[in-house]
């Protein structure tokens, strides 16, 4: 705090999602002093509540666009590469229909495209257990062997393609946001900016504030980049910038606490139709993903039009999406008990009427220069169209900043390097590792520790020698302990949901749940009363956690 109090940077980055913790990231290992602020705990909002997902593109050769099938494929592969503890490949099955455009030969000539224009998908992977696989054809036989509940009439068969599934999203955020800080950017969460700081037309900075005290304080910077993410269009409003005028997306993804499918995950058609499709299979897919022990499903999408601070995902939006998936697959029966987690967040969109059913999506990101367009100078604002183009979109941000700042160019090395955690060769030699020294610890908590802390595991194992477990779950006490003591935790919440991954699934077990409260509170100083309270707030996330829950809040 004193140091963004006293000192000047070069770039302020506003905004602690994917784009933002990308942008600090890059723009620090380019030589820029860099400042990361955030409002609530980094990766807690847009960029934790989604289907998690690397999209590599494949739907985009219905849209003929084969640039943004391209740059997909780049991105899937850079974040498969530079995290690969905590991302993985995934396959997921179409299934064919009779002899037309749903059949196997149109999708057998998509897939020969698809492995032509993505060839060079696994460049720079070194793990061959990250590489994408290329597609291939299932029998009607050999599908319903893996999805017996998706038989239908007309049924051929599959198409199976390859794309990414990241395991923890908010983790993966917050190993850019370390590997930033390694690079000598200074990253804080539970900052928020409240205004530009100008002087004859141009940007010094921002005016900040400390949310766990309520200070307020300058922060000075020769550029300021608005990376909030659909935050953003509100404070270039409220900062006096030209507006943003970007229509956004609530998509929402539910978790269902049964395992409905096998290690892959499926796409299967809805009443609603792509609007924007050239080349069409029929309607819009609806997709479905194993994780971890539950079925992820999504997404259902609206035009949102509300305060992007106050989203909430309401029981009858809810039970439309229900009703969407059983009308897209009856025999899964997924029924409102089932869904534990509710997922929402809010994305660029593309121009639809607020009551239209068929719904056209955001195509690219969004990046401003706002002096060149007639407001303050020094200032520049974007938002990522999805989580996979997060880190093209700082790329480009920093580019940006370099030639707004006068500064020579300088090459964008964050494709080639991998994140904090993330350097070993091999996911087989890393458990190895960790399971030969951890000899007396069960199989699946060293696989936990391993996904979640790479190559650190040996850092958090040693904070506790015991090496307890939570009661009835594999994770390491050490996790919450390392947690709470060294990765820039101030809420249960901050823990539980975002730097470890116990209640991104369902809610923790209660025991699970007191035990983590305790640790905590031992780490960080709480009272008894404290710590009930966080239990209450990690509950009162359940189904849904909105953006003003995460946000921090003294003594909360």
């Amino acid at each position: 705090m004193r140091t963004l109090n006293s000192e000047r940077f070069d770039l302020i980055v506003i905004g602690g999602g994917i784009g933002g913790a990308c942008t600090a990231w890059d723009a620090a290992l380019r030589g820029l002093k860099v400042a990361l602020i955030e409002r609530a705990d980094f990766g807690g909002s847009t960029s934790a509540h989604s289907l998690k997902v690397l999209h590599g593109g494949i739907r985009y050769l219905q849209h003929l666009d084969i640039t943004r099938l391209r740059e997909s494929c780049a991105e899937r592969t850079a974040f498969l590469s530079m995290a690969p503890h905590l991302t993985r490949p995934l396959p997921f099955a179409l299934p064919t229909f009779g002899v037309g455009m749903r059949g196997k030969l149109p999708l057998r000539a998509a897939f020969t495209l698809l492995n032509i224009f993505t060839a060079s998908r696994n460049k720079g992977i070194e793990d061959p257990e990250q590489h994408i696989l290329a597609p291939f054809i299932l029998s009607k036989r050999e599908f319903l062997d893996r999805f017996p509940a998706f038989d239908a009439d007309g049924l051929t068969g599959a198409g199976v393609f390859y794309d990414g599934q990241i395991l923890n999203p908010p983790r993966a955020v917050y190993a850019v946001v370390r590997s930033a800080e390694a690079a000598s950017a200074l990253a804080l969460n539970y900052v928020s900016a409240q205004q530009l700081l100008l002087r004859d037309g141009v940007a010094e900075g921002v005016v900040a504030r400390d949310e766990l005290s309520g200070e307020s304080f300058d922060i000075r910077a020769r550029l300021v980049a608005n990376l909030s993410g659909p935050y953003a269009p509100a404070f270039a409003q409220k900062a006096g910038l030209a507006p943003l005028n970007v229509p956004l997306s609530r998509d929402m993804a539910v978790v269902v606490n049964r395992k409905l499918l096998p290690d892959m995950g499926i796409g299967v058609q809805t009443r609603y139709k792509d609007p924007d499709a050239w080349l069409s299979r029929g309607n819009r897919h609806l997709f479905m993903a194993p994780w971890r022990g539950y079925t992820l499903i999504g997404v259902h999408s609206r035009v949102y039009q509300e305060d992007p601070l106050k989203l909430r995902v309401s029981e009858q939006e809810v039970g439309a999406f229900l009703e969407e998936i059983n009308d897209a697959c009856p025999a899964l029966r997924v029924r409102r008990e089932d869904i534990a987690v509710v997922n929402a967040g809010l994305l660029p969109f593309g121009e639809n009427d607020p009551q239209s059913e068929h719904l056209s999506f955001g195509k690219r990101s969004v990046l401003v220069n706002h002096g060149a367009a007639g407001g303050p100078r020094g200032v520049l604002s974007g938002m990522s169209v999805r989580w996979t183009m997060g880190r093209l979109l700082a790329e480009h941000a920093v580019d940006l900043a370099l030639t707004m700042l006068g500064e020579a160019p300088r090459p964008c090395r964050t494709r080639q390097l991998r994140v904090q955690g993330g350097d070993f060769p091999s996911r087989a030699q890393l458990y190895g590792a960790a399971r030969s020294a951890l000899g007396a610890v069960p199989a699946a908590a060293v696989t936990h520790l391993a996904d979640t802390f790479g190559t650190l595991w040996a850092d958090v194992a040693g904070v506790d020698e015991e090496h307890e477990l939570l009661p009835g779950c594999a994770v390491l006490e050490a996790e919450v302990r390392f947690a709470a003591r060294h990765e820039m935790t101030h809420s249960l919440a901050d823990i539980v949901l975002r730097r470890l991954d116990l209640g991104t699934g369902a809610p923790p077990e209660a025991q699970c749940l007191q035990a983590c409260a305790r640790i905590a509170a031992e780490e960080l100083g709480w009272t008894q009363a404290e710590r009930e309270a966080q239990v209450g707030r990690v509950l009162a996330s359940y189904p849904f956690a909105g953006p003003e829950s995460q946000q921090g809040r003294a003594g909360a």
